[in-house]
């Protein structure tokens, strides 16, 4: 079981701005670019696989203190690698869609 940490929870916003930013993304209808929302995905990978490196280290070297944070980080960096994976294996899928276009 998955316990979420309490310092992800420091990003909560209150409904009434999620709203306001829903609306005023779908009237730009531009959006977030894919390219800047993949690549924050590799770096935050690259983030957190140092993190999990560090706390690795740590744990052969006797240096670690709480135990339940190289967990965390463990399950924070298989989800990154799964996100970024999805992300690159839609990018693939989408670019096949454009290239069997018929013009």
């Amino acid at each position: 079981m998955y316990i979420v940490p309490l310092g992800g929870l420091e990003g909560l916003q209150p409904l009434q701005s999620i709203e306001t930013a829903q609306t005023s993304t779908a009237d730009s209808k531009a959006g977030i670019p894919f390219r800047q929302l993949l690549n924050q995905a590799v770096q935050e990978l690259s983030s957190v696989q140092d993190t999990t490196i560090q706390d690795t280290y740590d744990l052969a070297t006797g240096n670690i203190s709480e135990l339940y944070e190289l967990s965390i980080h463990s399950a924070m960096q298989q989800t990154a690698v799964e996100m970024t994976v999805q992300l690159a294996s839609r990018a693939v899928s989408a670019y096949k869609e454009v290239l069997q276009m018929q013009i």
